[in-house]
């Protein structure tokens, strides 16, 4: 498993996982289940992993949980992207910014995001593919 960034001055990974979370790409359920895959697979982990374990609280109150806002490190457009993954999984977003078309496009153009969620959330079936690039909605979807 690649190094990961959990702290405050290096929080890409927390960064991203929330990002997920926020974008509809993972839910509640899938937050706790990777705490306890980092509990699993890591020797160390900050404190608030154990507490994500069991988060059921608001989306809003993550922040407090984890005792910082975490940077994903992530542009607007690979924000958009992971959005893609939430369509691609089946799910749809609570407010349809980006609009479905625009998410999958976004996640054609930046299907490295797609590669590292698999690696994030190795327990998560993909069984979508993405392929490029994407036209738009009037494109051949196989």
């Amino acid at each position: 498993m690649a190094q990961l960034l959990l702290d405050k001055e290096n929080s890409g990974t927390i960064g991203f996982v929330v990002s997920c979370v926020f974008a509809g790409a993972i839910d509640k359920k899938e937050l706790q289940a990777w705490a306890d895959h980092v509990l699993v697979t890591t020797g160390s982990y900050p404190l608030y992993i154990v507490d994500l374990i069991t988060f059921d609280a608001p989306l809003c109150d993550i922040f407090r949980v984890i005792g910082f806002v975490p940077h994903s490190g992530l542009s607007d457009i690979e924000d958009d992207a992971l959005v893609g993954i939430a369509y691609i999984r089946g799910r749809e977003p609570f407010e349809p910014k980006p609009t479905r078309d625009e998410a999958l496009a976004a996640l054609a153009g930046h299907s490295h995001l797609l590669a590292r969620f698999r690696a994030t959330f190795p327990f998560i079936s993909m069984p979508y593919e993405i392929r490029e690039p994407y036209d738009g909605p009037n494109a051949e979807r196989g």
